[in-house]
């Protein structure tokens, strides 16, 4: 073969440039657009947070879950206006330090009636912190449940609402009264 055939060959030889990608859709029709040089503003928390799911079950009154479920989302959009950070992790936070560990229960023991303190469930410990944040925070200013309910979440944190003093009252209460458990708790 001569020179100038296998020069000729060579360039056939090599593999062609990859094709450009072709858009099915236009570019403004795609869900979203984000470049990695932006983060969103306000990260919206799921629909299907099962903290927010439990927290609209407790004040849901009449079975009014749509306005209720509307409670929730302007009390998160309250502790961010609030607090400039990120709503969800504030209110998980809050209903943490909220949580009691042990309750006490009350039974008779020959003619006595002896407290006995119990172990709570993660569950059980969510309820009553709620239950708690609601009920404290019919005694914060605002105008607005939501209002109340994001100024309350935002004492938990600060450490400085009623809610802390409540869990504590019931842990020395549980603490006086566990020699009465029967167990170790």
């Amino acid at each position: 073969m001569s020179r100038q055939n296998l020069l000729s060959l060579s360039t056939f030889a090599a593999p062609p440039p990859p094709p450009t990608p072709i858009l099915t859709t236009k570019p403004s029709t795609l869900p979203f657009t984000t470049t990695p040089s932006t983060s969103p503003i306000l990260d919206i928390p799921p629909a299907e947070d099962p903290l927010l799911q439990f927290m609209t079950n407790t004040i849901m009154r009449h079975g009014k879950r749509k306005r209720t479920s509307r409670i929730v989302s302007r009390m998160l959009l309250w502790v961010h206006s609030l607090t400039h950070a990120p709503p969800l992790e504030i209110v998980r936070q809050a209903v943490l330090l909220a949580a009691p560990a042990v309750r006490s229960m009350s039974h008779t023991h020959g003619g006595k009636i002896v407290s006995r303190p119990i172990a709570l469930s993660e569950k059980q410990r969510t309820r009553y912190a709620v239950k708690w944040i609601i009920k404290a925070s019919d005694n914060r200013l605002g105008q607005t449940l939501e209002e109340r309910l994001a100024r309350e979440l935002i004492a938990i944190i600060q450490g400085t609402s009623s809610v802390l003093a409540e869990k504590d009252r019931v842990h020395t209460f549980a603490m006086v009264n566990r020699g009465n458990a029967g167990a170790r708790v």
